[in-house]
């Protein structure tokens, strides 16, 4: 039996989502005060907005699959950027046959629904849905294509629009200086540097602009129900250009900081202009919704820039953005702890669909302006009919996929291929096992993360990363003798995260003095954010409230934005006998992360100490949902509702 779609006039008549990779409000908001991003400055004013956490590891391929299918890794099957060639030697960039559930366009295809859908992260070969599919191995890959070379095979669908979607393309070539300048003011004098960056620039520009191109062609075609757009420009500017972005960090010279210092800024406006032209064709009539996967760090926390001092992951800040505005959406409403998972269910909620129950994300209520979220179905994957997928044997083309392995070489996402395919093959498979554990510890499956640690294979088994992760899983599931000889085995080759680690185990052991003398010593040593915020905790549990709270607050003040820190914070508050204190750090908490159940016991306990027992309840019972085993938490339900009078 088809799933009938709710049909409502208050809904809107179709959605067009555009991710922007990595883009942050900490870039963002300046530039809105500024005037300089006047597009979405008119989609705040007339819309809701949010931080919108990410689920680790901060790997694009993995969240933007999240982001599509409303799944978890271990459900739609994409773990990172390559995977072993399924019959053949050698490894390949992830693509839309390693997804194994329906995503978004899958779903509408399914209900009838035409979607268009461009450069969505793993989407080669573009999938045969009802409407059309751009994928995302369609920017020009060498010097040897020239302007309006063909498409790659299986790249588009239907077949019959790529001749007209390869006139869209742009190639660097074509990115002339007036396009330059306003990235590199002097542009002219930095092309004679040796090492400079305008080729890059180039073709950062070019492959930004044709995914734009094949946007707009697309949308103008002919109608359509849901637009889903994805720009990677601005995490691939941030990977060339965030180093040279004020203030001038220490280890960038003058000449480059002078040179490249306005590109991010440059890259957020271009941006907001593409985004422009978007919303005109989308019309009034259409939901729109800006959002990202992660930040990226721009301030003094950016990693040291010089070859092989950090990664590309090191840059990602776990916290991206969301605005919203158009019919269904509430005008002026905050979006209180959103992340990436509840993008699917609210896209569905706003095409008036139901979400299923194995999406663990909720449609963002708070934004949606009368849009009833439908009684959710058990699975989208097991309703019946055709949804535009892959058969499972599909095959992707060797010469492009090979084109594509170098962009991600090239990119530092993943390491070339060495010639013994069989081990490339092996450490490829435990690398992706890897992210499915980071995966597990982030949603609190720490048995079934130790599972898949059991599984690997390679030399990264015994490494030292591994035996921490080995450690911290032991840790989380109360095996602490276990956790602590873990943690010995590699004394002396952990560093500062083994002795953090160390003190995590003392704590837990009940031994918060030794815990706490620890990360004193960690934290006098500057090493930031993560010591301090620990220390305040070890403090508060020795009832040294006083510093406690001090220690909370140098965490804060290196990271503001640290949902566990604000809620330690809250904790700490309330047994000062601060409840506004408590309320305010507990909320400030919530609004950046809402599955978490320590936040909301926290919550909750604010509002019963200042005798508002109605948000009590509600705080409350959003605790014992997360986390039903928690006896006191239930406990503190049931009295909150009969002092409310229930």
């Amino acid at each position: 039996m088809a799933i009938e779609r709710h049909r409502d006039a208050r809904l809107p008549r179709r959605v067009l989502l555009v991710g922007w990779d990595a883009a942050d409000w900490q870039v963002i908001r300046p530039l809105v005060a500024q005037g300089l991003m006047p597009t979405l400055a008119s989609l705040l004013g007339r819309g809701a907005s949010g931080d919108l956490a990410t689920t680790r590891p901060i790997l694009s391929p993995i969240l933007w699959n999240s982001i599509a299918t409303g799944r978890l890794p271990e459900a739609h099957g994409v773990f990172g950027f390559t995977e072993p060639v399924p019959d053949g030697p050698g490894i390949r960039p992830v693509a839309s046959t390693s997804r194994r559930c329906k995503a978004l366009w899958n779903i509408l295809t399914q209900s009838g629904l035409r979607s268009n859908v461009v450069g969505w992260y793993a989407s080669h070969p573009a999938e045969p849905i009802l409407g059309a599919m751009v994928s995302n191995q369609v920017e020009f890959r060498s010097e040897d294509e020239r302007p309006g070379a063909p498409l790659p095979a299986g790249s588009v669908h239907p077949p019959e629009l790529a001749a007209d979607l390869a006139a869209c393309r742009v190639h660097p070539v074509e990115i002339d200086a007036a396009a330059v300048l306003p990235f590199v003011p002097d542009a002219a004098r930095d092309a004679e540097r040796p090492g400079n960056r305008i080729g890059k620039l180039r073709h950062l520009l070019a492959q930004t602009a044709s995914v734009h191109a094949m946007a707009v062609r697309l949308m103008q075609r002919e109608d359509w129900d849901f637009t889903a757009v994805y720009y990677e420009g601005i995490d691939r500017f941030g990977h060339e250009f965030m180093e040279f972005h004020p203030p001038r960090m220490a280890e960038v010279g003058e000449a480059d900081f002078d040179a490249y210092r306005h590109c991010m800024v440059g890259a957020y406006r271009f941006h907001d202009m593409l985004l422009d032209t978007l919303l005109q064709l989308a019309g009034d009539d259409t939901a729109v919704i800006v959002m990202s996967d992660h930040g990226y760090w721009n301030d003094h926390r950016r990693p040291d820039p010089r070859p092989g001092k950090s990664g590309p992951v090191e840059w990602h800040r776990p916290f991206g953005m969301i605005a919203a505005a158009g019919p269904g959406i509430r005008a002026g409403a905050r979006l209180n702890g959103a992340n990436i998972m509840d993008i699917a269910p609210t896209v569905l909620a706003l095409l008036g669909l139901p979400a299923a129950a194995d999406m663990p994300g909720r449609a963002l209520a708070e934004g949606l302006d009368g849009v009833a979220e439908q009684p959710r179905i058990a699975s989208w994957d097991r309703e019946p009919g055709e949804c535009g997928m892959h058969p499972v044997d599909a095959r992707v083309d060797p010469e492009e996929a090979r084109a594509a392995l170098k962009q991600l070489v090239d990119l530092g996402y993943v390491a070339a291929p060495g010639e013994d395919d069989e081990r490339t093959r092996r450490d490829t498979v435990d690398g992706n096992r890897l992210q499915l554990v980071q995966s597990k510890v982030h949603w609190h499956d720490h048995a079934g993360a130790l599972e898949e640690l059991a599984r690997l294979e390679g030399e990264v088994r015994e490494s030292i990363g591994v035996r921490m992760l080995r450690a911290q899983c032991l840790l989380a599931l109360g095996r602490l003798d276990e956790a602590a000889a873990a943690v010995d085995e590699v004394a002396g080759q952990g560093g500062v995260a083994a002795e953090q680690l160390r003190a995590a185990i003392d704590m837990a052991a009940g031994r918060h003095g030794a815990a706490a003398e620890r990360l004193r010593g960690l934290a006098a040593s500057g090493h930031g954010a993560q010591a301090h915020a620990m220390l305040g905790q070890a403090l508060a549990a020795l009832g040294e409230l006083d510093e406690a709270e001090r220690s909370l607050r140098a965490s804060l003040s290196d990271e503001p934005e640290d949902p566990e820190v604000l809620c330690a914070l809250s904790v700490l508050r309330l047994r000062r006998g601060d409840a506004e204190g408590a309320l305010e750090s507990g909320l400030r908490a919530a609004s950046l992360r809402m599955d978490d159940p320590r936040i909301h016991l926290a919550v909750g306990r604010a509002f019963m100490a200042l005798g508002e027992h109605a948000e009590a309840v509600t705080a409350l019972s959003a605790c014992v949902a997360q986390a039903p085993g928690w006896e006191h938490a239930a406990q503190g339900l049931q009295e909150a509702r009969r002092k409310a009078g229930g």
